[in-house]
């Protein structure tokens, strides 16, 4: 007797596979990362088998062999399935866990094309069937990896090093000399490729893996480039910078001044005119500098040096009026109306105005 997983039951594979990623995608929080996978069995006759049988699930990295790069990505064995009319049902993935514990197969490996090789009673089926686009819906979910190793020109051999493009629509992830870019900002080599490219041209060619209209790119190094404009939701350029411990509590809105003892540092502003005014805490800046990616100091502050701020403004020296220069006060972290121009001590010009008291205005930063 001989086991078949006939023709129709590879189109009806492809349907069950689709209906299990689609309930992975409306399920809640933690959707499960299990297949469906339907199957029929007949004897040599074609006729429908009954009973209990044992079965065991690989996923293959390749269609078929076990040579260089062909290994099983996944393997479940299900010891008692249920054969009625020919028919079985497996939940894929159900009861397992992965590398970290997680109940079902882990997304990671739906990152590369991945082929089901099903064993029935010790007698292996064949030939492996290549897994669809369904069940890559999983590359999607949170914790998964999206990779690719393919290259533009078809090479993949051990000696090709070239640094070519690997375009998905709008998305192009660049595996810097031959090796493996990851979305998670992984490039193994030593390539000066791009990480991360966006494409606007709908006629990038998939077969040469161009980007012919290029609109935005992470590179290697860090760096990011674009076209168009970068909106941010403030209106200030800020630098980070440490805060002289002596300082006291600063907050977003203060003025601020240069430390008198500290490299690179900043005190809040104590006197009228001073000539070491240096900027104001911001409150939301548009682009911070003097940050990396690495950075982890929490003792700097963004100090806004250009653009529209928030400020606090004291009316000690008269009320501010729209287009008055400002000065800082003699109350600490406050500007005030400057009534004489010093070199060195105008904080900006006031887009606010305040009568009386205290308060916080915008203000547009034009230190001079």
């Amino acid at each position: 007797m001989r086991h078949i997983l006939s023709f129709i039951t590879e189109k009806r594979l492809g349907l069950l596979l689709f209906v299990s990623i689609v309930g992975f995608f409306l399920g809640a929080c933690s959707p499960p990362r299990t297949i469906g996978f339907q199957g029929r069995l007949t004897d040599a006759s074609g006729n429908p088998i009954n009973g209990t049988k044992s079965m065991t699930v690989k996923l293959w990295t390749c269609a078929a062999g076990t040579g260089i790069g062909c290994n099983v990505a996944f393997q479940q064995t299900f010891p008692s399935v249920n054969v009625s009319n020919g028919l079985f049902n497996l939940e894929i993935g159900a009861g397992s866990s992965d590398t970290y514990g997680l109940e079902g197969v882990d997304p990671a490996q739906f990152a590369q094309p991945l082929w089901l090789e099903l064993t029935i009673d010790g007698q292996t089926l064949i030939p492996r069937q290549k897994l669809l686009s369904a069940p890559y819906a999983m590359s999607l979910a949170g914790g998964s990896v999206v990779v690719s190793t393919h290259e533009g020109d078809g090479n993949t051999g051990s000696g090709d090093t070239d640094t070519t493009d690997i375009n998905y629509g709008s998305l192009s992830v660049v595996a810097p000399s031959g090796g493996t870019a990851l979305l998670v900002g992984v490039a193994p080599g030593t390539g000066s490729g791009d990480l991360i490219r966006g494409c606007s041209s709908t006629t990038t060619n998939l077969t040469t893996r161009t980007c012919p209209d290029l609109e935005f790119r992470v590179t290697r190094t860090g760096n990011v480039s674009a076209d168009g404009t970068i909106a941010g939701g403030g209106a200030d350029f800020a630098e980070l910078i440490a805060v002289d411990p002596q300082a006291g509590q600063v907050e977003p809105g203060d003025v601020l001044v240069i430390s008198p003892r500290l490299d690179r540092a900043v005190t809040l502003a104590k006197e009228p005119y001073s000539t070491a005014i240096a900027g104001v805490y911001s409150t939301q800046p548009g682009f911070i500098g003097g940050g990396g990616a690495e950075e982890t100091s929490d003792n700097r502050i963004p100090v806004a040096i250009v653009g529209i701020v928030p400020v606090k403004v004291s009316a000690e020296n008269g009320p501010i009026e729209r287009g008055d220069l400002l000065t800082s006060a003699s109350l600490p972290g406050h500007a005030m109306k400057a009534t004489e121009y010093i070199p060195g001590a105008i904080l900006g010009k006031a887009m606010g105005e305040l009568e009386s008291g205290t308060g916080v205005i915008l203000v547009l930063l034009l230190l001079k």
